[in-house]
């Protein structure tokens, strides 16, 4: 029977509802399709060699990699990504992470994605599993063309947190009763606030601090 009290399902993408990161998923593809330019690759190249050595922090990164979108149309990304979902997302889709959207649906729960991806990811992976929304990071788009920039903050880290306390008191629902099902170190703040976390096959960090706090891990 569903149940009295409306609470969230939230589920990270990367590495929780799929099996892989849609980032590299993402740039794979773009590379094997020569999507992106020589001057694209070389300014990519520089900012992850950036990121890996520490000189820069991860939304700097994110932040270069909005940039390389700049005068794309909004027509040309959906159709990369659906296309992307097709061949290469669909398939590393975790059915352990299905049966556990249906269990909380028919509990009468919501089932939110909640990444640090795009809509143009998240959301054929939203259609498919018939999940009800997506909360994740946004860019910036005017008259239908990128502008190379982020529209909302980068929903990674403390900002995944507050995103989900923003979205909880938008629709009245106390964060207490709600799921997070997340794989890395960086959920541990929406974990920390939700009342039921979950760890998803967790990074070595994240598995440690699971144990230290009695927090379910689940292998998918």
């Amino acid at each position: 029977m569903p149940s009295e009290n409306p609470y969230v399902a939230f589920f990270d993408l990367d590495d929780t509802l799929i099996a892989k990161n849609s980032g590299k998923i993402f740039w794979d593809y773009c590379f094997e399709n020569n999507i992106y330019t020589p001057t694209e690759l070389g300014y990519l190249g520089l900012s992850l060699f950036k990121f890996i050595t520490g000189f820069d922090e991860t939304e700097d990164f994110i932040r270069n990699w909005a940039r390389c979108f700049k005068g794309w149309s909004e027509d040309r990304m959906h159709s990369i990504t659906r296309e992307l979902f097709d061949q290469r997302i669909r398939q590393v889709i975790r059915h352990r992470a299905r049966d556990e959207i249906n269990r909380h649906k028919s509990q009468g729960a919501r089932t939110v994605i909640l990444s640090a991806s795009t809509r143009f990811v998240c959301e054929p992976v939203k259609e498919h599993l018939s999940m009800d929304e997506v909360v994740c990071t946004a860019l910036g788009i005017d008259d239908g063309k990128f502008t190379g920039t982020l529209a909302s903050p980068y929903i990674f880290g403390e900002q995944k947190h507050l995103s989900a306390l923003s979205y909880c008191a938008d629709n009245g629902i106390d964060i207490q009763k709600c799921y997070y099902y997340g794989d890395a170190y960086t959920d541990r703040f929406v974990m920390e606030a939700v009342g039921n976390p979950v760890c998803v096959s967790p990074d070595r960090k994240l598995r440690a601090y699971a144990e230290e706090r009695n927090w379910p891990v689940v292998e998918w």
